[in-house]
């Protein structure tokens, strides 16, 4: 819901004072750090979508493209933030999806980070062996030192998951979960402003 609000507003005013409200949430979930170091990545990719767009068009649209993508990694950002990958996939279960599907999910949620950790290490190691594997053209140069250990570290990690789910039945009928995710009142609360928030922007943006 809030992915298709954020791309409807079509004026960077809307979209300041959503990015405001944003924050605010940010701010009062104690995600500051984690926010401005997911900005370290995002930030490049919100400049060259301004500047694409103020070259092509005028100032006013690139200021709204830059802001739709910032507003929409944060919405991202918070939902990721707040959801433990297993009750992400517990609840697509819950509305049908396959479990193989969900488990691919929520193992790249978990696992991705494990390989970004394994990456910096190898980077540190090389550096320590003399290597200097620094900034974009340090990495580009001497990136067989750094990608060939991290694959076959990706490899032997996914061997071993592959060992660990086989041991514990993956793929097996009549899977139980040990929590089971019911929808509550305040679930039903957020649904009820999601629609009714949606529903008020459309009227206004269409009608």
């Amino acid at each position: 819901m809030a992915t298709v609000l954020l791309m409807t507003f079509s004026h960077w005013i809307a979209l300041a004072l959503s990015l405001g409200i944003l924050i605010i949430i940010v701010l009062f979930l104690h995600l500051v750090r984690p926010w401005l170091k997911f900005l370290e990545n995002l930030g490049f990719a919100c400049l060259t979508f301004f500047i694409i767009a103020w070259l092509a068009f005028d100032l006013i649209t690139g200021i709204v493209s830059g802001l739709r993508l910032l507003t929409i990694g944060t919405a991202f950002f918070l939902f990721f933030q707040t959801t433990p990958p297993n009750r992400l996939s517990n609840g697509l279960l819950k509305m049908g999806l396959p479990y193989p599907f969900a488990f691919v999910l929520s193992a790249s949620m978990q696992f991705v980070p494990v390989l970004i950790r394994r990456a910096r290490n190898i980077r540190d190691a090389q550096r320590a062996r003399g290597i200097p594997i620094e900034g974009a053209l340090g990495t580009l140069l001497h990136l067989p030192a750094l990608a060939g250990p991290l694959l076959i570290q990706a490899f032997k990690f996914a061997d071993e998951l592959a060992e660990a789910m086989e041991a514990r039945g993956f793929g097996i009928s009549g899977r139980s979960f040990r929590y089971e995710l019911r929808f509550r009142w305040i679930d039903w609360v957020a649904v009820a402003i999601s629609f009714t928030a949606l529903t008020i922007v459309l009227s206004i943006q269409f009608f």
